[in-house]
């Protein structure tokens, strides 16, 4: 029996499934980051090879064949990126005597794998980053956005959580009113006061990961009625709509497509799933939206066996 292994590469962690050519599934491997921006491309190859050495000991398969290893790894867009993970992928497999075909994609084309089994449509994704991307039925590719923390990732819950903190610092400061946030922070932090936060968010350690954490605090005040995390999740999701109806004005195929939308902002934030819904059909009234059936490493492992 023959099986495939799909990775999902995100901003805050790596996620793996393996998929035999009968259906059977082996899943629930994670590692940390593997995208290069998140963390040093030197990182990013040692949690990789981490996650290839645990699922090629899963008992299960010992005696099967590998025949493929698909990644969708975020933050790898240009064909430098890709070749630098190909060649630690191809190292990988000879210093291990193994043999498998390697596919790197965009980890876009796996979230919409994952869900419409075709690579296909739109993927709109809101996690430690987002990015709209889309493939055409002629299989023409576009994205908008997915730029990294400075550059954009509006919509985000690197976005959303720079907002939660400087929404907490004007309240503060008494430029806007008194917020759930506040305290929220100062408890889940441990922190004296809230202006210990300064302390904190300076720390030269801290990477794009942490900052998104503070998302969770905003998504749960505004479960809890804060009108201040309700106005900074419809700003972002507002942000992403304005991002993915840009997409599907790029090629008129995308008017009445299928889109997905997917990450972790989506799956907790009701309201930001909402907002974002209602801010895209306002403009794209064709375009049929579906929340996201399962996960990327699923849609890797589906691609990796139809690009056999």
């Amino acid at each position: 029996m023959r099986y495939v292994i799909g990775i999902d590469g995100g901003g805050t962690k790596t996620a793996a499934l393996l998929l035999a050519d009968d259906g059977t599934e082996w899943g629930g491997y994670t590692v940390d980051s593997t995208n290069p921006h998140a963390v040093s491309f030197e990182q990013a190859t040692r949690n990789l090879g981490k996650l290839l050495d645990l699922v090629f000991s899963v008992p299960e398969t010992q005696g099967m064949t590998c025949a493929a290893v698909c990644l969708g790894l975020s933050g790898v867009d240009t064909e430098e990126e890709r070749r630098r993970f190909r060649e630690y992928m191809e190292a990988y497999r000879s210093e291990r005597g193994l043999a498998f075909d390697i596919f790197i994609n965009n980890d876009a084309q796996i979230a919409l794998m994952a869900t419409l089994r075709d690579d296909r449509g739109i993927i709109v994704i809101s996690g430690t980053g987002s990015i709209a991307f889309g493939l055409t039925e002629n299989r023409r590719r576009f994205r908008v956005g997915g730029w990294g923390n400075l550059l954009g990732d509006e919509g985000s819950g690197y976005d959303i959580g720079q907002r939660t903190l400087r929404t907490a610092m004007r309240s503060h400061d008494g430029i806007e009113p008194p917020t759930m946030l506040t305290g929220m922070i100062v408890e889940a932090y441990g922190f004296a006061s809230i202006t210990d936060l300064r302390t904190y968010i300076y720390q030269p350690h801290l990477k794009k990961h942490d900052i998104a954490k503070f998302a969770e605090l905003c998504i749960r005040a505004d479960e809890s009625g804060d009108g201040a995390a309700r106005r900074i999740l419809e700003a972002a999701a507002k942000d992403l709509s304005d991002s993915a109806a840009a997409l599907v004005r790029k090629d008129p195929w995308f008017e009445q497509c299928d889109l997905v939308t997917t990450g972790s902002i989506f799956n907790y934030s009701k309201r930001f799933g909402e907002t974002f819904r209602d801010g895209l059909l306002e403009r794209a009234p064709r375009v049929r939206i579906h929340p996201s059936a399962r996960e990327p490493a699923y849609g890797a492992a589906l691609l990796a066996w139809r690009q056999l």
